[in-house]
């Protein structure tokens, strides 16, 4: 169950959220949806691949986290090892909402916290607020976040939209040796075709540079390279057990 409400300075004065890794399931993933808006960060840390929904038919951009379920070989028992953390995870129990006015539209998002969440207290953890109610720094991390998680669906609308137009998505097949008998494979998964979008002609590479998007997919074809970066952290795992 959850408990969505929108956070101020009064209710929330005490609201404190435990981000130790050890105690917190939701970011023990192997995967996170990303967004077009944060890739050129999230390219110089994770592998990042396009996967298509077998059933809905959309498109969503993923950051690769670990090779089975559950696993982030990006956590250390002091958090993140890496130096941006995708904003979805980010976020820890806070969401953006939108009060509609009485005319119907959508007022200013808001930002929402879920009380129930177990990361939640008025003990331990990181605060959310001051002593005298300004924004903690870790607060102002969130609104960042959030705002990545806003902006950036659009923006994937716009690359999904582009790069269908310009037939540059082509299937990956991705097999993992690992250094002992075990073997990794990821499927339903995308890439762009590197051949294909360096004939594009000048019309279609100024449209991409137009809407910002040439730069993000030479950073998802390079963020394939950090595939040995995660083949490196899973032996290293492998080899203490």
């Amino acid at each position: 169950m959850s408990n969505i409400t929108v956070l101020n300075n009064v209710d929330h004065a005490d609201l404190k959220v435990q981000i130790n890794t050890a105690d917190n399931a939701s970011i023990h993933v192997n995967r996170s949806q990303v967004y077009a808006s944060e890739i050129s960060e999230l390219h110089k840390e994770f592998p990042l691949l396009i996967f298509r929904d077998e059933t809905s038919e959309q498109l969503q951009l993923h950051a690769i986290l670990g090779l089975v379920k559950n696993e982030n070989l990006f956590l250390s028992e002091q958090g993140w090892t890496t130096r941006y953390t995708p904003a979805l995870l980010a976020r820890g129990p806070f969401s953006i909402g939108y009060k509609k006015s009485d005319t119907g539209e959508a007022d200013a998002p808001m930002i929402c916290v879920d009380t129930d969440d177990p990361r939640v207290n008025t003990l331990y953890g990181e605060a959310v607020f001051l002593p005298m109610g300004g924004e903690s720094p870790y607060l102002q991390y969130i609104k960042k976040a959030l705002q990545t998680i806003e902006s950036g669906a659009q923006y994937n609308k716009t690359l999904f939209a582009l790069i269908s137009e310009m037939d540059l998505l082509e299937p990956v097949s991705i097999e993992i040796k690992l250094s002992n008998v075990e073997q990794v494979s990821l499927s339903h998964y995308y890439s762009i075709n590197e051949q294909k979008l360096s004939a594009l002609d000048a019309e279609s590479l100024h449209k991409l540079n137009q809407y910002g998007m040439l730069g993000t997919l030479y950073f998802l074809l390079s963020s394939m390279g950090n595939f040995q970066r995660l083949i490196e952290l899973k032996n290293a795992q492998s080899a203490l057990l």
